[in-house]
């Protein structure tokens, strides 16, 4: 006979537990987008550029795995997780959502900081890897960026 545990014995891990992003996805996340804005104009570019063109690759390479939707909800729970300057992402009506988050990505105030972003990064690869595992989560992220490996590590991201 099996006996049964009430409810309230069993061990609590916290609403967002297994989706925060760990420390090394959190630097991958900083360094892409460092290097999407390097790649793409530097500094006086605003970081949601750099977020923008990332979004685009992760689409780009994630949407034949995943599908369109499962992209944009990736995104969308990412940012509800992440909260903060970003939480207006998870606003995006349903209708028409991919176009309208690129638009989204691309029109926002350059005041969006870079850690908002990388938070918003960081917790997508997290919730990736909780669905699709971290060694098909790496070969993705170097199918959109084959040179991820050589793309080094800031001083503050050690």
């Amino acid at each position: 006979m099996i006996a049964s545990l009430p409810v309230t014995d069993l061990p609590s891990y916290g609403a967002g537990a297994l989706n925060r992003p760990s420390p090394m996805q959190m630097a991958r996340a900083t360094r892409l987008l460092a290097h999407e804005g390097v790649a793409g104009g530097g500094a006086d570019e605003p970081p949601m550029a750099a977020a923008a063109r990332v979004y685009e690759r992760l689409h780009t390479h994630l949407a034949p795995l995943v599908g369109d939707a499962g992209v944009e909800a990736l995104l969308v729970r990412s940012a509800r997780l992440a909260q903060g300057e970003l939480a207006w992402l998870s606003e995006v009506p349903i209708a028409d959502r991919s176009a309208k988050l690129r638009a989204s990505l691309h029109a926002q105030e350059a005041a969006v900081g870079a850690e908002s972003l990388a938070a918003l990064y960081g917790t997508f690869f997290a919730l990736l890897a909780s669905l699709i595992g971290e060694r098909l989560t790496t070969q993705v992220l170097r199918g959109a960026w084959p040179m991820i490996d050589e793309i080094a590590p800031r001083e503050t991201d050690q």
